[in-house]
């Protein structure tokens, strides 16, 4: 479905549930043709949008959002942005990801008007299609304001404001960026809440909780989120059982970031468990562990011999490299492993 068809009322207005997938991932374009059919005859999917995210090993998981919890996202949103029908947001994401299909409900539902960037990324092109639209708004991840800020390209008057998600802006680039004036707002979210839960300002790197959260921490310092655009339930797909899971605890949401709450402010300290952002998608360190074994043809070499950390990287945000203890001949079982692996979870090296 291309955007002309998400930007109108027949797309938000409808009960059908909408699998939302990468065109150029053949694993997931083949797990969404078996799953729609079986989508279409669950009454709790009627109305939904369904988006892939990274899931705990031994299967797929799909986040089932609601289309009112994506237009109630969207409304607070611009309702922080100030957003209204004289705005045209450029979209420069994927509307596979929550990212993307953010811009898209924002303006369907502030009827604002939008352009979209057509093609592989490039920051010189990003840079000519704002001037030539003039676009007011858009969103990136940090992978792309390195790639702006690299190219040493200064902002354009149009824009007031640009959303920055899928992970932390390294704090050099953040300042260089301002320095170009480009109006940084960093924001914190994830797939199960439709995108943000905080937001920052520009000129300020502190995430606000948006008005439509309420939040608290779990016992072990886990943020907590409840809300209207949370997150309905996950389809997961385990040995071909498609199930619909509920992971809500009297409709509280438990995240796996670890954070400080100061008011009405969020401090993210980090995850709680072995995932990383690799270009602004989550990645589960076990999983990759777990994938590269089935590379490695010597069964006597054990998963504990080897472990898949991830190196803070300024533009992709990791970088994944394997280390061990011995020395072990894991270059072929790599190369190998990258050919087929999905690119954000390719590994770099061997220490």
């Amino acid at each position: 479905m291309d955007e002309t068809d998400l930007t109108n009322s027949d797309f938000w207005e409808s009960s059908r549930c909408q699998v939302m997938v990468n065109q150029r991932d053949e694993r997931a374009q083949s797990e969404a043709e078996k799953m729609k059919p079986w989508a279409q005859k669950q009454s709790a999917l009627i109305g939904h949008v369904l988006f892939a995210t990274s899931g705990s090993s031994g299967g797929s998981k799909w986040v089932a959002l609601s289309r009112d919890a994506l237009l109630s996202s969207a409304r607070a949103v611009n309702e922080h942005l100030s957003a209204g029908p004289e705005d045209r947001w450029l979209l420069a994401l994927p509307d596979f990801h929550v990212g993307g299909m953010g811009i898209i409900a924002r303006c369907y539902e502030a009827s604002s008007s939008m352009v979209t960037m057509d093609g592989k990324w490039s920051a010189r092109a990003y840079h000519a299609l704002v001037e030539k639209e003039k676009a007011t708004l858009s969103s990136l991840v940090p992978t792309q304001v390195v790639d702006l800020v690299r190219s040493g390209l200064h902002s354009p008057p149009s824009l007031r404001a640009v959303l920055i998600g899928g992970g932390r802006l390294d704090d050099s680039i953040h300042q260089q960026a301002c320095d170009l004036g480009w109006p940084i707002i960093e924001t914190y979210g994830m797939t199960e809440t439709a995108s943000q839960i905080a937001t920052a300002s520009v000129g300020s790197r502190s995430l606000e909780v948006l008005p439509c959260w309420q939040i608290k921490t779990h016992a072990d310092g886990r943020l907590m989120v409840k809300g209207s655009p949370l997150l309905t339930a996950y389809v997961s797909s385990d040995e071909e059982i498609l199930q619909v899971i509920d992971p809500k605890d009297d409709d509280w949401f438990v995240t796996g970031d670890v954070v400080d709450l100061l008011d009405d402010a969020l401090v993210i300290k980090g995850r709680a468990d072995r995932c990383v952002k690799v270009f602004g998608e989550l990645v589960n360190l076990a999983e990759v562990e777990s994938g590269l074994m089935g590379f490695i043809k010597n069964a006597e070499v054990p998963l504990q011999d080897f472990s898949v950390i991830a190196v803070p990287d300024v533009r992709c945000g990791h970088r994944l490299v394997v280390c061990c203890d011995r020395e072990m001949e894991l270059d072929e079982c790599i190369v190998r492993y990258n050919k087929k692996c999905h690119p954000v979870l390719r590994i770099e090296s061997v220490v």
